[in-house]
């Protein structure tokens, strides 16, 4: 390499390689960390390495490393004949994946060093100023910050490189499959096996579909302990949406210790909190209709749990009169524990209620909840309109 990077340049099609360790939490946390730290230094040495011989073999004149973090860094490479830099970024990246992490994983195998070592590499372009003070360290620009985030998306083990590189591509485009857009441009992906379907995967398995929103979810019902924790974060309401409502009326009304739930919602209730228990009413239709589908006395459960809710507020006295207990006559058919609903930063735990089929029978329980938070965007404005409307339909009956 006959040039570096210039103090106070601007440079054009500045390629850059964002390499990144998936897992290093996990290594370092269950390794030595002397160990750890020799695993991490071999990755960076043997991908600075690659970028160096690569541009070296086809007279690059600018391949540096920006930044090292421990579990990953930014490598820059530029030529004033942009062909050279863009062969340069892609053989390296393609080949630190296929050949120099296999080379480090045999190694750490030998040490037997615990935990998977898996990269992500992200390749993106852009014009950029290098830091006045020669420092790259100090160099602030939305390409690098492009390719950052690009990286976070790529699934382990892959290839990613942005529209702007495809573009230009050239002999290296048939290794990549066009896979999603991220910062309104496209993303092409090169997976291990180099299969487009694989390549299609990954990313669906990391990105979601387009459009798709941040969700918490749980395979089954959250324990009392983790619903406390909604309790807990309430400022004002609490709506608990349900069929029969037996889980929250009994750990109201349990006599084994500790009783999260049941302190939750009092030291709620002494904030001076609203809770809004909505069950089905018991001589509803719906009700009826459910229990011979389900094969079980519904109304009867209900009829337990509003006895479990008086007897909640005859224990606990002038403290629960926040507590308000109703039936409906229209069944919403999902489950929900909405917190502080009309506010803008309001939660919902909800779950679907999956409706069983022949001989199956699926307990609520054992369905998947859902939590909706202010990350989930317009689902979070969605789902609130949907269990608001279960308050306003014209069928409630407060009956404590």
């Amino acid at each position: 390499m006959a040039d570096g990077f210039h103090a106070g340049h601007t440079y054009d099609n500045v390629y850059l390689i964002v390499v990144d360790a998936s897992g290093y939490s996990s290594i370092v946390r269950h390794n030595p960390l002397d160990r750890a730290a020799h695993a991490f230094d071999q990755l960076r040495d043997r991908a600075v390495g690659r970028v160096h011989k690569v541009a070296g073999k086809l007279r690059c004149a600018r391949a540096e490393l920006w930044s090292w973090r421990g579990d990953g860094g930014l490598l820059a490479v530029h030529d004033e004949n942009e062909s050279v830099a863009r062969d340069v970024v892609l053989t390296a990246a393609r080949d630190i994946l296929r050949l120099e992490l296999r080379q480090v994983r045999d190694g750490l195998r030998r040490t037997e060093l615990n935990g998977e070592l898996r990269l992500r590499v992200a390749v993106h372009k852009g014009t950029i100023r290098y830091a006045a003070d020669g420092q790259s360290g100090a160099i602030h620009s939305p390409v690098i910050n492009l390719a950052a985030h690009l990286e976070e998306l790529t699934p382990p083990d892959c290839l990613a490189i942005s529209e702007a590189v495809y573009q230009v591509a050239g002999p290296h485009a048939d290794q990549f499959e066009l896979v999603g857009r991220h910062e309104n441009s496209n993303v092409y992906l090169m997976a291990p096996s180099g299969s487009p379907q694989d390549a299609r995967r990954a990313w669906l398995a990391k990105a979601g579909l387009s459009g798709s929103t941040p969700m918490s979810a749980q395979p089954q019902r959250p324990s009392q302990a983790e619903k406390s924790r909604l309790v807990a974060a309430a400022r004002s309401d609490v709506l608990d949406l349900g069929t029969a409502l037996r889980t929250c009326s009994r750990a109201m009304t349990t006599t084994e210790r500790p009783a999260r739930y049941r302190d939750a919602v009092l030291d709620f209730l002494a904030r001076g909190g609203t809770y809004r228990a909505v069950l089905l009413d018991p001589s509803c239709e719906a009700a009826a209709t459910l229990s011979r589908y389900r094969n079980e006395d519904l109304p009867a459960k209900i009829r337990s749990s509003i006895v479990a809710f008086g007897r909640f507020k005859e224990r606990h006295g002038a403290v629960t009169d926040g507590l308000h207990v109703y039936q409906s006559r229209a069944f919403p058919g999902f489950a929900a524990i909405a917190v502080d609903l009309g506010a803008a930063d309001a939660m919902i735990l909800y779950s679907p209620y999956l409706m069983s089929t022949l001989d199956i029978h699926i307990e609520h329980g054992d369905s998947p909840h859902y939590l909706a938070t202010t990350a989930s965007g317009s689902l979070l404005a969605g789902l609130a309109t949907m269990v608001a409307a279960t308050l306003d339909n014209g069928a409630l009956e407060r009956v404590l």
